[in-house]
């Protein structure tokens, strides 16, 4: 783990940082090329909240999403030079003690079949799967996509 990681809520400031680390894990996420002006807006809309993790400097972002009465961790985010350090872990425990915060006893996370390193970290850290279906991802690809939950 690094030193000392910490979180704050991304504010416009960070949207360059956001992109940067959202296109160097693009292939990934099964993303499409997001202008600034879309993060701008993404960024805006209350319905999700984002939150940067920094070390010495911005290492991880991710993205927190209340739907159906439950929070999910609508995307996490770590530049591939910070990986296998323990961020992934830390973004998770963040987000559980943000949800126990607001009241949730349980979180939820997707992630698809092809994604190996996320279904690994999520397992490894008490998530269970909950459902295993077909999926859309941005890129338009029916893919098959995992749900893992965790009770908090």
């Amino acid at each position: 783990m690094m030193d000392r990681p910490e979180y704050y809520a991304a504010t416009e400031n960070d949207i360059a940082f956001i992109n940067e680390t959202y296109n160097e894990n693009i292939d990934s996420l099964h993303g499409v090329q997001r202008s600034a002006e879309t993060w701008r807006k993404l960024l805006s809309d209350k319905s999700s909240s984002y939150y940067i993790v920094r070390a010495e400097m911005p290492v991880a972002w991710f993205r927190i999403d209340i739907e159906d009465g439950k929070l999910w961790i609508g995307m996490l985010q770590v530049k591939p030079i910070h990986r296998h350090k323990g961020i992934g872990r830390y973004v998770l425990s963040v987000a559980e003690n943000i949800a126990k915060e607001k009241g949730f006893g349980q979180i939820g996370i997707h992630t698809t079949e092809d994604n190996i390193a996320a279904r690994t970290l999520y397992s490894s850290a008490g998530y269970t799967v909950t459902e295993i279906g077909p999926c859309s991802t941005a890129d338009g690809v029916e893919r098959v996509g995992y749900t893992f939950q965790k009770e908090i």
